[in-house]
């Protein structure tokens, strides 16, 4: 360690002469220079912190360092004497885990000091690539201490320093509601909360490790909800139907659906599925034996993440060049009229027979309420989740805080709701697509690019299309 008057100062020996720790070899003591060290008479740690190093020293000798440099391994090779760090000291948590991490770094970046303290003629081993399985270590050098994954978990203390190959490499360790690395360096988990850990929730972000048990319970409550009253309006349709005599019909079948709708449509839902499953699994954190590891769902999320950002994009493109777009914003003088007839069409209309208020056509695909909603979701949630995803996924663009709030909690949270958004209008459009005059029809459409009705089948009593035409849900 090179000395600094100013580390010194800062630290807690700075109340401290230096002969209260070194002692001379010579009868002048210090008044002599060069000075003269006799080191067998030098106190050690031990002999000044007494009964507080006890522990550290059993932890010690269970430690793989205990082994290196033949047997002679000090504290100082890790915590330089001369500027032992105030404790108490309150840092924000990236400096704090450069600060801790720093203790590691100075061998293990270090061939010189590597070799004086393992005793090896060997030059420390690139820490990259001792890492090269884990997943963002640019992140985790960032916030996690070295000590969460080369100590073991089953209780307190830093010192017992694990060789590598017993060094955690389960995510599950981190990421879990009960993670045992937070249990063991921020204490339990109050179990009369909704927070599955308070401290991680008021200070950090880590995928898996905090929730907000209410808040899911709520969110996957309306999930349920939906999915309830779509089936209880299916088998209202269904009864409906069944008492109703069948009249005889042709079935008239229009162009209205580009390949190019057809092809983004498909494969954007694909997209949707596989980041809802992946998704949860993150949020939900680890388990023993998963069908779907933490560490893959992770990989996968983040990779078919940056391809729905790119069909998306490809989406805004090609509606603006086809005019696709034309149909999410373009209204008619009676589009409020024509979202209150089409709701009374799904509470009511759809039980007595009635039928459809509007139908799509090629220049104008939606009916009002679809326009309401799809506009939002598709030119206001979905870049939302876009964008918060990709702060996700690099968290060194972020701020410390937002609103006094940890920023990578804020931004978590705000891609957590506008994915459980989406995942609720993914049920109730799914349910939808079965309005047709048949319940294949609207999927059928999406296949081959025809939108299906039904007219009487002598066209006498053919309903004519409804001046703004939409689609059929």
């Amino acid at each position: 360690w090179s000395f600094s008057w100013e580390l010194f100062a800062a630290g807690l020996h700075a109340g401290l002469d230096c002969d209260d720790c070194h002692v001379s070899s010579i009868p002048d003591g210090f008044e002599n220079t060069p000075h003269e060290i006799d080191y067998d008479a030098t106190p050690t740690c031990t002999d000044c912190h007494g009964g507080k190093i006890e522990d550290i020293e059993s932890q010690f000798e269970l430690s793989v360092h205990a082994s290196a440099g033949d047997g002679e391994f000090r504290c100082s090779y890790c915590h330089d004497p001369h500027a032992p760090p105030d404790l108490d000291i309150d840092l924000p948590v990236r400096d704090y885990v450069d600060f801790t991490n720093s203790v590691c770094t100075s061998c293990h970046t270090n061939d010189a000091r590597y070799r004086a303290a393992s005793g090896l003629d060997a030059a420390s081993p690139s820490l990259y690539d001792t890492h090269a399985w884990l997943p963002r270590k640019s992140t985790h050098a960032r916030i996690v201490l070295c000590v969460c994954c080369h100590t073991p978990l089953d209780h307190h203390g830093v010192h017992e320093i694990l060789p590598k190959d017993q060094a955690q490499r389960r995510c599950e360790s981190c990421h879990h509601g009960n993670s045992p690395v937070a249990a063991k360096f921020l204490g339990e988990p109050n179990r009369t909360t909704w927070i599955t850990h308070e401290v991680l929730f008021n200070e950090a972000y880590v995928k898996g490790a905090m929730r907000h048990r209410l808040v899911d319970a709520v969110l996957l409550a309306v999930a349920a909800l939906a999915i309830v009253a779509a089936l209880f309006h299916g088998i209202l349709r269904w009864i409906s139907n069944r008492r109703r005599a069948e009249r005889p019909f042709e079935v008239e079948a229009t162009p209205v659906y580009d390949g190019w709708v057809r092809s983004w449509h498909w494969g954007n839902a694909a997209i949707f599925v596989v980041l809802l499953v992946t998704g949860m699994r993150i949020h939900f954190g680890g388990r023993e034996d998963p069908l779907l590891s933490f560490e893959t769902a992770f990989h996968t999320h983040n990779l078919v993440g940056a391809a729905m950002v790119i069909w998306f994009l490809w989406f805004v493109v090609m509606g603006a060049l086809t005019g696709n777009a034309a149909s999410y914003w373009k209204k008619s003088d009676s589009w409020y009229r024509g979202i209150v007839r089409q709701v009374r069409y799904y509470l009511h209309g759809v039980f007595g027979g009635e039928p459809h208020p509007f139908h799509p056509q090629e220049k104008r695909r939606f009916n009002p309420l679809q326009q309401l909603i799809y506009l939002t979701v598709m030119y206001l949630i979905f870049p939302i989740l876009a964008v918060t995803g990709v702060l996700l996924l690099y968290p060194e663009w972020l701020p410390e805080t937002i609103a006094g709030r940890n920023a990578g909690w804020v931004v978590a949270t705000v891609h957590y709701l506008t994915g459980w958004a989406l995942t609720i209008f993914f049920v109730i459009h799914l349910y939808l697509c079965t309005l047709g005059d048949r319940v294949s029809y609207l999927f059928l459409g999406m296949i081959d690019g025809l939108h299906r009705i039904h007219v009487a089948g002598d066209n006498a009593d053919q309903q004519p299309h409804d001046a703004e035409p939409s689609e059929a849900e």
